[in-house]
């Protein structure tokens, strides 16, 4: 047994690199062992969601997305068409999906699990491609830590897992390049990069990862590093700049977010990254919407967080000389990964709430490893007895995180019981109120809906999707009058949002009031003047308000659009025929 001095302490957590360490014969069995281990933890972790169901924006991005129903909605996908992000290539692999398994939920959260594992061997083979110390570890803490579990659950994600395993593959290739410069190496890391991009911006980071890399290394940063990360930094700026259009044109659209100034976003970013930090060292009490702190002109305490953090890094950078380097590499890795979702970009999901689990996806790889560097520092450290007592902490240790993502995975078996789960810990998250009441319509359970509606509406009193949701209750309740007025609420609200004015023509309709419906429907059809059903339904209420040849028109125009709208033609022929009595059907 070495001896060790506490100056070999705070030695430097890496050493010389190594690839997965083990080679032939017995190394070779434990290679495997610790692969298989690494798998079989995550599928235990992650079978309760096998047979989970849609979840959340799940319609928006699979069931409802008409782009991945067609071969021509590929040229949609691509050209930008069909989504509110423009993350093409992880909705390429969404399409091939539905082709293979339409909407099989089981299929999709097979893929998203699958490329989840990978990513953890891939997290392996990072760790031990930098010389980290227990690499292995840090890939089995990735596959089964708590953080992930939202990640890995929810379909919608799959651009985190897919997107990841493009990025990890891309930072190895470009090791390699560093190691022996091969201009393949380099290309293919480019290459990959932007495939990651293509299926979730949050990668965008990597340029200044890799610079970060070239000083870790080599204590500096030479010319040819910067020259090499020039295209990266064009990529990363495209399509960062690419993405932040979709989402102030599409994602937010025209409904505004109060996130406030540079001050507010400033302590928000320092809030919530000690927020994460203390979420990736002690995961309880996960959930899916976290409560939102104020921020809007924020208090002097609300710096504290980035005083720490800036203490910090400066602490680390004043010890570079030893394990400073490392913990500058490891923490600033997961300080730059932050960035995107920090709040310094408004992004759509701050409607909503500021931190969530699924941001840290990529970031935690940084503290990870950190831990593991340090702790098989302090292992090869120890003595026998001191080693007996570290794995049996470390077993320990590992068998609770085993426990608590199997239990967490466990709530996202459907939105029920998720929102259910999620208003325990934060009755004060307007949405969980408002999907969870969608819930509660669909089984008929309309009185405690309408009670999680008006809760959602005293919480937000400005968005339209709540008094849209109100109206739907009414309208079943047969309380016609009521439900109209919360559809104009809605629809004043969000005037560019179509389906609340579509749900307001139809409770007009219900209560026939055509006039007010042909209002609306000539709206609609402005916003929408290619929709086929949209048009017939504006021809019919044309016809019942007397405006005959207005309304044949219509259903012409409807027909050019799509010629095999049964509706539109059978009402077209009852219009021209002039027979009295024929009843005309309005297009769903």
């Amino acid at each position: 047994m070495p001896n060790y001095s506490k100056k070999d302490l705070f030695e430097p957590m890496t050493r010389p690199a190594a690839v997965f360490e083990e080679e032939s014969g017995p190394q070779r069995a434990g290679l495997i062992f610790r692969i298989l281990l690494i798998i079989v933890a995550g599928l235990f972790v992650f079978s309760p969601t096998f047979h989970g169901d849609w979840l959340w924006d799940d319609d928006q991005e699979v069931t409802g997305n008409r782009g991945l129903k067609t071969l021509s909605g590929l040229i949609d996908i691509w050209s930008g068409r069909v989504s509110a992000d423009y993350f093409p290539l992880k909705s390429t692999f969404l399409w091939i999906q539905y082709q293979l398994w339409q909407l099989n939920k089981t299929g999709y959260h097979f893929v998203t699990t699958a490329f989840h594992l990978a990513n953890a061997l891939l997290v392996w083979r990072l760790f031990s491609r930098l010389g980290i110390r227990m690499a292995w570890i840090g890939g089995l803490l990735f596959c089964i830590h708590p953080i992930v579990v939202e990640s890995v659950a929810w379909i919608s994600e799959q651009k985190n897992t897919i997107s990841q395993f493009f990025l990890l593959i891309s930072m190895l290739a470009y090791l390699r390049f560093d190691e022996r410069h091969h201009l393949k190496d380099y290309l293919l890391a480019a290459l990959l990069f932007i495939a990651a991009a293509l299926c979730k911006t949050a990668v965008v980071m990597l340029p200044p990862v890799l610079l970060l890399y070239c000083w870790w290394k080599r204590k500096c940063i030479s010319k040819n590093d910067f020259l090499w990360s020039i295209p990266f930094f064009a990529i990363a700026l495209s399509l960062g700049c690419l993405t932040i259009w979709f989402q102030f044109h599409r994602a937010i659209g025209h409904e505004g977010i109060p996130v406030g100034g540079l001050l507010s976003r400033t302590a928000m970013a320092g809030m919530s990254t000690l927020f994460y930090i203390s979420k990736c060292i002690l995961p309880v009490d996960l959930m899916p919407i976290y409560p939102r702190w104020e921020v809007d002109s924020p208090s002097w305490i609300q710096f504290i967080p980035d005083l720490l953090i800036v203490a910090a890094v400066v602490y680390f950078y004043r010890k570079r000389a030893t394990w400073g380097r490392d913990f500058l590499f490891g923490f600033g890795f997961f300080l730059l990964n932050l960035i995107p979702v920090m709040g310094f970009v408004t992004m759509s999901y701050m409607r909503i709430t500021w931190a969530a689990d699924h941001f840290l996806y990529l970031p935690i790889i940084g503290l990870l490893g950190l831990f593991c560097g340090g702790v098989g520092r302090l292992y090869e450290a120890a003595s026998l007895t001191k080693r007996f007592f570290l794995e049996g902490v470390g077993l320990g240790g590992l068998t609770l995180l085993l426990y608590t993502s199997f239990s967490y995975a466990s709530i996202f078996v459907n939105e029920e019981v998720m929102w259910s789960y999620n208003l325990k810990r934060n009755p004060n998250a307007w949405q969980a109120h408002s999907r969870y009441a969608m819930k509660l319509i669909n089984k008929n359970d309309l009185e405690a809906a309408y009670s999680h509606l008006l809760a959602a509406v005293q919480l937000r009193p400005d968005l339209a999707e709540i008094r849209n949701n109100l109206g739907v209750i009414l309208q079943k309740w047969n309380r016609l009058d009521e439900s109209i007025e919360r559809f104009r609420e809605a629809k004043a609200r969000a005037v560019w949002e179509p389906i609340y004015a579509l749900n307001l023509a139809s409770a007009l309709i219900t209560n026939r009031k055509y006039s007010e419906a042909m209002t609306v429907f000539n709206q609609l059809v402005q916003m929408q003047p290619n929709n086929a059903v949209m048009r017939c339904n504006y021809g019919v209420i044309l016809y019942f308000t007397g405006f005959r040849e207005e309304a044949i028109g219509q259903l012409q125009k409807a027909l050019e659009l799509n010629p095999q709208l049964d509706n539109a033609r059978s009402n077209l022929q009852a219009i021209l025929s002039n027979v009295s009595g024929v009843p005309l059907q309005f297009a769903k």
